[in-house]
């Protein structure tokens, strides 16, 4: 049976270098969902595919006959599909790109085709690219607001006043979870304030740095609780360090 031709759009997760002259690259597609795909790299400005597109976080395009025995697929063609304006430039952003790439590695790495959530992942970075002001929480409701699309988002019609946030079973009530992974009331209210909210109206919930950084630790806590092999963020505390 030939191999069938894809093309399709995609979200660059991560690159690993693999020998001297190649590199595995993991993009997100719209078609495929996560794909590894094995590049060559270029010496001396000869052939292979520029660095630039390796980036976490690139939009590319990208063709190749799918071969379904194989674990990593080689493109015919992979090319720049949309460049970011701001993200790669901007210090806070540029900060805020490098964690969420390393997130979406780990969230994504085992997604079928899903094109909802590509939709949202792609909107929602492109809403914080061209964005100027008002930003400072978009990693954490862009996060908190990704669940729906993995199968485990809060029912926040389920929250009163003085109810428990069980981590475990992305629930909530009014007593206290037998297990450690919880969060007392007062945390517990944040909870359906964000998931609320959208993008635009984020900034109706102010944090400070160390508020901030808990909010993080709750949401990779959450994450780590739901997604098998959820490694530990090696991102965090650059940037924590950048907006306290």
């Amino acid at each position: 049976m030939p191999a069938a031709t894809v093309h399709t759009h995609g979200l660059v997760l991560r690159a690993v270098r693999y020998g001297d002259s190649q590199v595995i690259v993991t993009v997100f597609t719209e078609a495929q969902g996560t794909v590894p795909f094995i590049v060559r790299r270029p010496r001396s400005g000869k052939g292979g595919s520029p660095s630039v597109l390796w980036q976490p976080l690139t939009l590319v395009e990208v063709v190749w006959d799918h071969q379904l025995r194989r674990s990593l697929q080689q493109p015919r063609e992979l090319s720049l599909w949309q460049p970011w304006r701001s993200l790669p430039f901007d210090p806070y952003k540029a900060a805020m790109s490098l964690y969420l790439g390393e997130f979406l590695s780990y969230a994504l790495r085992a997604e079928s085709a899903n094109v909802p959530l590509f939709d949202y992942v792609v909107n929602a970075l492109s809403w914080f690219d061209e964005s100027v002001q008002h930003y400072v929480n978009f990693h954490i409701v862009f996060l908190l607001h990704l669940t729906r699309f993995l199968g485990f988002q809060p029912n926040v019609d389920d929250w009163q006043e003085g109810s428990y946030f069980d981590l475990a079973a992305a629930s909530f009530s009014m007593s206290r979870p037998l297990h450690t992974h919880y969060l007392e009331p007062a945390e517990s209210s944040l909870v359906p304030k964000f998931l609320r909210m959208n993008i635009r109206s984020m900034q109706a919930v102010g944090l400070n740095g160390a508020m901030r950084r808990r909010a993080l630790e709750i949401v990779t806590e959450f994450y780590r609780l739901h997604i098998p092999e959820f490694s530990a963020m090696k991102s965090l505390d650059v940037l924590a360090g950048l907006f306290e």
